[in-house]
């Protein structure tokens, strides 16, 4: 009897010791998997981020060590993100006014009433939100107040320069031939003028109270030295 008893716990102490061995070794498959999984996943978002930044960012070095600084932040990054969307947007839903529709616009920036109701048929609630949490972020996480009115000129007019040519597609025409000609390149200058000073307007509006209607202004005369410059640019090619 005894000795069936031990056989029989010999029995139960070796299933039991594969019962457990197998569950270690599928917990440890599965775990390994998973961290495998989750690193693969890891790496593919911030490459995906990396990629994404890079083709709208770039490392600055100036020389100036303040310039660098807020340049290569993420909250600088956000703020021309921002900053984009939303004039694209202005863009987007002036293009379709006519002269007299425009130009009550133009003439009408001061009146709170009149701005309000625009930015509510524009639907321009969210961009400038979003444009006020990354004015705040811009000052209050980098050294962008310690930098001189001609250092934030300096920062805008760099970026401008370097992304204003490949983000506009240029309308070329048979007067103007192949390659750059004067007309554009004029042009070209009158629009990184234009987004340097639209920058440094919307970076200014947080001192304002309330910021949309700085906002506003900002935008508007950002459209309306675009519109400058694309007349002139007109003018030039039919000399």
């Amino acid at each position: 009897m005894k000795s069936k008893n031990k056989k029989r716990s010999s029995i139960y102490v070796i299933t039991l010791f594969g019962i457990l061995l197998t569950t270690f070794l599928i917990y440890s498959c599965s775990t390994d998997e998973y961290k495998y999984n989750y690193a693969n996943e890891t790496a593919t978002e911030i490459n995906s981020i990396a990629q994404t930044r890079s083709l709208f960012f770039q490392t600055w070095n100036t020389g100036n060590i303040l310039i660098d600084s807020v340049a290569n932040s993420d909250e600088f990054y956000e703020f021309k993100r921002c900053s984009e969307q939303l004039a694209d947007k202005f863009s987007a839903y002036t293009s379709k006014l006519n002269d007299e529709e425009y130009d009550k616009l133009m003439e009408d920036l001061n009146n709170d009433e009149y701005v309000e109701d625009f930015i509510k048929k524009a639907n321009l609630e969210e961009e400038l939100r979003q444009m006020d949490e990354a004015n705040k972020g811009l000052r209050e996480r980098t050294v962008f107040l310690r930098l001189s009115e001609e250092e934030r000129l300096s920062l805008f007019s760099l970026y401008a320069k370097s992304h204003e040519f490949t983000k506009r597609k240029i309308l070329k025409t048979r007067k103007e031939g192949n390659g750059n000609s004067k007309c554009e390149e004029l042009r070209q200058a009158a629009y990184e003028q234009a987004q340097t000073e639209y920058d440094n307007a919307i970076a200014r509006c947080k001192a304002e109270s309330p910021t949309t209607y700085c906002y506003t202004q900002a935008l508007a005369n950002y459209r309306r030295n675009q519109r400058i410059a694309d007349k002139e640019y007109e003018e030039c090619i039919n000399e």
